[in-house]
C-alpha cells in the first residue's frame, strides 16, 4: 500500500512538472515562430527587389528553404485560390503556430498590399513589416524570460504541494 502512494505521488510530480515545462515552450516556441518569419520575410524582400519573380514563386522557395516544407502561412497561402490578399488572410486565421493575436494582426497587414502596389510599395512595406516583427520578437524574448522559469518552477511546485495534501 506503502509503494502504491509513493509511486503515485511520485507520478503526480512528474506529470505536473512536465505540464510546466509544456507551457513554457509555448513562449520559446513562439521566438522562434517570429524568427523564421522574420527571415521569411527578409527573404521575400530580397526576391521581390532583385529577381523580380512572381509571388507564387517566390512562396514556394521562401516555403521551400526557411520552412523546409513545414506547414507554414506562405505555402497555405499560394495553395489558396482567391486573390492574395484573401489567400493571406485566410493562411494567417489557420496558422496554428505560437502566435499571439497581436503578431497575427501585425502580419495580417502585409496582405494588405501584396501583390497590388508596384514594388517598391511593396519593399516598403515588408521592410515596415520587418520592423514591426523585430518589435514583437523583442516582446517574445521578454515574456520568454519571464515565463518560461516561471512555469517550469510552478510546474513542480504545484505537483510538490498537491502530494503534500495527499500525503
Amino acid at each position: 500500500m506503502y509503494l502504491i502512494k509513493v509511486i503515485t505521488m511520485f507520478g503526480i510530480i512528474i506529470i505536473c512538472t512536465y505540464l510546466g515545462y509544456y507551457k513554457a515552450k509555448t513562449y520559446e516556441n513562439r521566438v522562434v515562430t517570429l524568427n523564421q518569419f522574420q527571415n521569411a520575410l527578409i527573404m521575400l524582400k530580397s526576391k521581390m527587389e532583385f529577381t523580380h519573380e512572381p509571388l507564387k514563386i517566390i512562396f514556394e522557395d521562401i516555403s521551400r528553404i526557411v520552412y523546409e516544407n513545414k506547414k507554414n502561412i506562405f505555402e497555405m497561402t499560394i495553395s489558396g485560390n482567391k486573390d492574395i490578399y484573401t489567400s493571406w488572410n485566410n493562411a494567417v486565421y489557420k496558422y496554428s503556430g505560437d502566435l499571439t493575436l497581436a503578431d497575427k494582426e501585425i502580419i495580417k497587414m502585409l496582405g494588405k498590399l501584396l501583390g497590388k502596389t508596384d514594388i517598391s510599395g511593396q519593399i516598403n512595406e515588408i521592410e515596415m513589416e520587418i520592423e514591426l516583427i523585430k518589435k514583437q520578437i523583442k516582446n517574445a524574448e521578454t515574456e520568454r524570460e519571464k515565463n518560461c522559469k516561471l512555469y517550469k518552477t510552478m510546474g513542480a511546485i504545484v505537483g510538490l504541494g498537491i502530494c503534500i495534501i495527499l500525503a
